[in-house]
C-alpha cells in the first residue's frame, strides 16, 4: 500500500537496500544468539524458515508476509514491540514499501560487501583508562588512556614512558581505544588489544646519554654535615644536594644512604640493599604468604572432614543401634516360624484326608457335608500358609535390616578411615607448609638483618635532576641506584670494571698517577613495537583480553562478534602465528581472560553471562560456571589454583571451589558493575573496581578488607602489587592513582 512504482520497478539488493534497516530495529532481537519467538531474521533463507508463528517472508508474497504484516501493525501484531529494551523502532513508510517490493521480487539473498570501518581521531576530552597491567614483581604498571598507552615506575612513582606506534598519529599506540593489557611474566613484553587488532610491545636497556651534558649534585656545606651527623648518630662519608636544595643524601659509616631534610636535618629515608637482595626477600614474602594460604587450606579441610565425621558418628550410632534391635528381635521372628509351618503341615493334612473321604465314595461324588467340611479345611490352609509367609518374611526383613544396618556400619566406618587419612594428609601438610614458612620467615628476617651490616662504604652519592632517584658508589666497586619515594633499589652494577690509569706531568718535573673507573646505571627503558598482530578476518571486533601464559611462551586473546560469538585465539609470542582458535567458546563475546597458576587451564568470562574453565591444551571443556545474570566483566584465579573469582556486572563477585566445581560464595555490597578484579599475591583477598566509584577488596568468603570510595568517577581497572604494598586503580577521568596498602592516597597520575 506504500509501494511506489519506482520502487517495484528497482532491482532491490538484500544487504544494500534491506538489511541495514532490518539490522537496526528487528535483529537485535531476532538473531542467532536472540532467537525470540525462535526467528532468526538474519539472513533471507532463515526468515523464509521462519519461527513459532510460520514463515515470516513468502517469496513473492509481500503482503502476505509475517514481517510486512507486523510492521504494519496489523492482525493483532506490533512489530517492534513499545518501550523495547533494544532501542528499536517503527519502520516508517518508505522502508516497508521496500521491505514489501524486496519480498516481491521474490526475497533474494545477495552477497554482504564488507566495508571498510574508517576509525575518526578522538576528541581531546575521551581519554578513559579502560584497562590496567602490573608487572609481575610490582615494578612497573601500564595503563590505557584512549588510544595511547602510559608506563609508571612505582619505585619511583613516576612517569616513564609513553608507548607509541610510529605509524600512527600523536604518539598513539592503536588507531582505537586500548581495550585490554597484559605484561609478560618477565615484564620484557606489553600485549595490548584494541579495534581488531594486538599488538606486541618488547622492553629494551637504554644506553646513558654520552653526548648529553653531564652534571654532578654539589655536595653539602660542612656546617649542614655537621648537624646531621649529630642529629642522625651517623658518621657521613660522602654528600650531595638535590638541585632544589630541600633534600642532601648521606653515604654514612654504617653502609646506609640517607636522605635528609635540608632545612630540618630530620631523616626522610634510608637506602640499603641492592636489587638481589630486594628480589629475594620479595620471593620469601610471596613463600610465606602461599604457605600461610595453604595452612588455611588445609585447616578449612579439617574442619569439613571434622563435621563430616560428626554426621558420620550419629549415622554410625544409628546403624549400631539398628543391628542391636534387629538382633534382639530376631530370635523371637525366627522362633514363631515353626509353629506356622506346623500348622500349615496340619491343616494340609485336614484337606488331604476330607479329600480321601470323597475319593472314597462311590463315582467320587462327595455329599454336601463333605464339600462344607472340604472348604473349610482348605480355608483353614489357606490361611496356615499366609500366616507362614508372613512369619517367614518377618524373619527375611529383620535379617535384611540387620545386613542393610552392617553395610552402613562399613560404608560409615571406611569413610571414617578415607576421612582420617586425608586428615593426617592435612596435619603432614600444615606441618610441611609451617615448615617452609618457619624457614622462609627465618631466611627473611636474616636478610633484613644483612642490609643493616653491610661491610661496603658509600663513597660517592648522588641525587638525578629531578631527585626521584639516588645513587651512590661502594668502595667494593658496587653502583646501585634507589627511588627516593619508596626506597626500592632499581639498578646496579657490579665493580668489575677495570680502571683506566693515567699519568700527569707538571712544570717543575714531577708527576701524577691517576685511576679512574666509568660505570652506570639507572638508565631508562625503551618501549619499542615488536609485533602487530592484525591480519584480516582474525579479529571480529575489539579485542577485550589479552593474557600470557605463566611461561611467557603464548599470548591468549578474547573478544568476537558481539551478541553473535565469543572468540578465543591463540598466539605464539615468538613468532606471532595463531596456534589455536576456539570459535564460538561464548555465545557473545569474550570480555576477561586468566590462566591457572600451572598454564594448564584458562577461563574466560564472557557477555553470555557465561564463565568457562577450559584445558588449555585440548579446548576441553572442564567447567561451566553460572552464577552471574549480567556480562562477566573479570576472572581470577587464585595462586593456588583451587579457587576462581568471577565480577558481574549486576553487582556482584561469585567465588568458585575449583576442586569440586561448585560455587563457594557470593559476595555482593556493590550498587553498579563489577568492573575488574585479580587476587593479591598468594592471598585470599581480591582487588576490584567497580562503577559504584570505588576501589574494594575483598577475601574470596566475602569479608570486606578496605575500600577506597567516593572517587571522582566510574572505576574500571585494579590491579595490586604483590605484596598488597601497593593498589592501582584507573577509570572515565583518566586519572591512575596509587593508594598504599593501608588504602591513603599516594599519587595521582593525569593523562601526559
Amino acid at each position: 500500500m506504500f509501494t511506489s512504482t519506482a520502487v517495484l520497478a528497482a532491482d532491490l539488493d538484500y544487504y544494500r537496500d534491506v538489511y541495514p534497516f532490518l539490522k537496526a530495529n528487528c535483529i537485535s532481537c531476532h538473531n542467532k544468539t536472540t532467537t525470540k519467538a525462535d526467528l532468526n531474521m538474519e539472513t533471507p533463507e532463515l526468515m523464509i524458515k521462519g519461527g513459532e508463528s510460520g514463515p515470516a517472508i513468502i517469496p513473492g508474497k509481500g503482503s502476505e508476509s509475517l514481517i510486512v504484516t507486523a510492521s504494519l501493525h496489523t492482525k493483532d501484531m506490533e512489530m517492534p514491540p513499545p518501550n523495547n529494551k533494544s532501542g528499536a523502532v517503527n519502520l516508517i513508510p518508505e522502508q516497508i514499501a521496500t521491505l514489501q517490493a524486496w519480498i516481491d521480487q521474490g526475497a533474494k539473498g545477495s552477497v554482504m560487501v564488507e566495508r571498510a570501518v574508517v576509525l575518526q581521531a578522538f576528541s581531546a576530552s575521551i581519554d578513559p583508562i579502560y584497562s590496567v597491567a602490573m608487572t609481575k614483581d610490582g615494578r612497573y604498571v601500564a595503563c590505557g588512556r584512549s588510544n595511547h598507552i602510559y608506563v609508571y615506575d612505582m619505585a619511583t612513582r613516576q612517569f616513564v614512558a609513553q608507548i607509541s606506534d610510529p605509524a600512527e598519529k600523536n604518539g598513539a599506540a592503536h588507531r582505537a581505544l586500548v581495550q585490554s593489557l597484559s605484561f609478560s611474566p618477565d615484564g620484557t613484553r606489553l600485549a595490548s588489544g584494541s579495534f581488531r587488532e594486538v599488538k606486541i610491545w618488547k622492553l629494551a636497556e637504554g644506553k646513558p646519554m654520552a653526548s648529553a651534558a653531564k652534571t654532578s649534585s654539589a655536595p653539602a656545606s660542612a656546617d649542614l654535615i655537621k648537624k646531621i651527623a649529630t642529629a642522625g648518630k651517623v658518621t657521613v662519608l660522602s654528600s650531595a644536594m638535590s638541585a632544589d636544595g630541600k633534600q642532601v643524601v648521606t653515604g654514612c659509616e654504617d653502609g646506609s644512604v640517607r636522605v635528609w631534610d635540608a632545612a630540618t636535618a630530620k631523616p626522610v629515608i634510608e637506602l640499603r640493599g641492592s636489587v638481589a637482595a630486594a628480589k629475594k626477600m620479595a620471593e620469601l614474602d610471596w613463600v610465606i604468604a602461599a604457605q600461610t594460604l595453604e595452612q588455611a587450606f588445609q585447616k578449612s579441610e579439617i574442619t569439613r572432614i571434622e563435621a563430616q565425621d560428626k554426621a558420620l558418628d550419629i549415622l554410625l550410632g544409628k546403624a549400631k543401634e539398628a543391628i542391636v534391635a534387629m538382633n534382639k528381635v530376631l530370635p523371637e521372628k525366627q522362633k514363631a516360624v515353626p509353629p506356622t509351618t506346623e500348622a500349615k503341615t496340619t491343616a494340609q493334612k485336614a484337606v488331604d484326608e476330607v479329600a480321601a473321604k470323597i475319593k472314597a465314595l462311590p463315582g467320587g461324588k462327595p455329599d454336601a457335608a463333605l464339600e462344607k467340611e472340604l472348604k473349610a479345611a482348605q480355608e483353614k490352609l489357606i490361611t496356615a500358609k499366609m500366616t507362614e509367609v508372613s512369619a517367614l518374611a518377618a524373619v527375611s526383613a529383620t535379617q535384611s535390616n540387620v545386613k542393610d544396618a552392617e553395610d552402613d556400619l562399613k560404608r560409615i566406618t571406611d569413610s571414617k578411615a578415607v576421612n582420617a587419612k586425608v586428615v593426617a594428609a592435612a596435619n603432614a601438610a600444615i606441618a610441611a607448609a609451617k615448615t617452609v614458612q618457619d624457614k622462609a620467615t627465618a631466611d627473611l628476617a636474616a636478610a633484613k638483618l644483612a642490609l643493616t651490616k653491610t661491610t661496603a662504604k658509600p663513597i660517592a652519592v648522588s641525587f638525578s635532576a629531578d631527585a626521584l632517584r639516588v645513587a651512590s658508589m661502594f668502595d667494593d666497586g658496587s653502583l646501585r641506584v634507589w627511588g627516593t619515594a619508596t626506597g626500592t633499589p632499581i639498578e646496579e652494577s657490579a665493580g668489575s670494571a677495570a680502571a683506566i690509569t693515567t699519568i700527569t706531568s707538571a712544570p717543575d718535573g714531577s708527576f701524577v698517577a691517576s685511576k679512574s673507573i666509568t660505570q652506570s646505571a639507572g638508565t631508562s627503558k625503551q618501549w619499542a613495537l615488536e609485533r602487530k598482530i592484525d591480519q584480516k578476518g582474525l579479529f571480529a571486533d575489539r579485542v577485550n583480553a589479552v593474557r600470557f601464559s605463566p611461561d611467557g611462551k603464548t599470548l591468549a586473546t578474547g573478544g568476537g562478534e558481539l551478541s553473535r560469538s565469543g572468540d578465543i585465539i591463540f598466539f605464539d609470542v615468538a613468532t606471532g602465528k595463531a596456534t589455536q582458535t576456539w570459535k564460538e567458546k561464548h555465545a557473545d563475546t569474550v570480555l576477561c581472560l586468566d590462566y591457572s597458576p600451572d598454564g594448564k587451564r584458562l577461563a574466560s568470562g564472557g557477555a553470555d553471562k557465561i564463565a568457562r574453565v577450559t584445558d588449555s591444551a585440548t579446548g576441553k571443556q572442564l567447567n561451566l560456571f553460572e552464577g552471574h545474570t549480567h556480562h562477566v566483566m573479570g576472572v581470577a584465579f587464585r595462586s593456588d589454583g583451587r579457587v576462581l573469582a568471577t565480577a558481574g556486572a549486576e553487582g556482584t563477585v561469585v567465588t568458585w571451589d575449583m576442586i569440586i566445581g561448585e560455587r563457594k560464595r557470593k559476595i555482593e555490597g556493590w550498587t553498579k558493575e563489577v568492573t575488574s578484579l585479580q587476587f593479591i599475591g598468594a592471598t585470599n583477598q581480591i582487588v576490584t573496581s567497580a562503577g559504584d566509584n570505588r576501589i574494594r577488596i575483598v577475601t574470596d568468603d566475602g569479608t570486606e578488607v578496605r575500600a577506597m570510595a567516593n572517587l571522582p568517577d566510574y572505576m574500571q581497572a585494579a590491579v595490586s602489587a604483590p605484596n598488597g604494598s601497593a593498589i592501582i586503580g584507573g577509570g572515565e577521568d583518566s586519572i591512575l592513582r596509587v593508594w598504599d596498602g593501608a588504602g591513603k592516597e599516594l599519587v595521582a597520575f593525569g593523562a601526559k
